[in-house]
């Protein structure tokens, strides 16, 4: 097994700090002002150098960066609530997210109350399959979108915002449904 070390010029461009043992303290430092002085005169391109071989292998051997996934929620009023601060449902969805580990940018709504015309309707579905999404969570399950959807994706019907502020119970519903989907992936 090999170990790869990188140049100090290196560690210190890509944001770390090369720290000295202080003997006299027997703790460790940032490195004295002398040797920030010396590295500032040296020309930049010998304060530059090309990253290792072995410094590219261990890039292309880390992780590939993960796609998020798409939540898409669908419910009557929610353009009202929508990052209004001032609004409680909105507060409760902020703490819905941060329970699930979701960030706002994953998140895709829809607001069944301006889905009247099958045009808008279709315009939406074909949305959220381009999505390519696995489960879709409907506020709304009397929307005629909901049950459409429910042939190509899974519909996942969950209390409504408002009634998650005023019922314990349905906070309980929506968390158990959510998990259940977190699980199944």
């Amino acid at each position: 097994m090999s170990k790869v070390h990188f140049s100090n010029a290196l560690f210190e461009q890509i944001g770390g700090v090369n720290w000295e043992a202080n003997p006299k303290a027997q703790i460790f430092s940032p490195p004295s002002c002398e040797a920030e002085q010396k590295q500032v005169q040296k020309p930049m391109s010998a304060q530059l150098e090309k990253p290792s071989a072995s410094y590219e292998s261990v890039l292309a051997k880390s992780e590939p960066m993960v796609e998020l996934m798409h939540v898409v929620v669908l419910g009557a009023g929610l353009d009202k609530i929508w990052q209004n601060e001032t609004h409680q449902a909105w507060q409760l969805w902020q703490n819905i997210m941060l329970a699930f580990d979701w960030d706002e940018s994953q998140i895709v709504f829809f607001d069944t109350a301006h889905l009247v015309q099958e045009e808008m309707i279709f315009s939406t579905i074909e949305e959220v399959i381009e999505l390519g999404v696995d489960w879709v969570l409907c506020m709304d399950d009397e929307h005629v979108i909901s049950e459409q959807l429910q042939e190509g994706v899974h519909v996942v019907n969950v209390p409504d915002l408002e009634s998650m502020l005023a019922d314990p119970y349905a906070k309980k519903t929506f968390y158990s449904a959510v998990v259940a989907l977190s699980n199944a992936i």
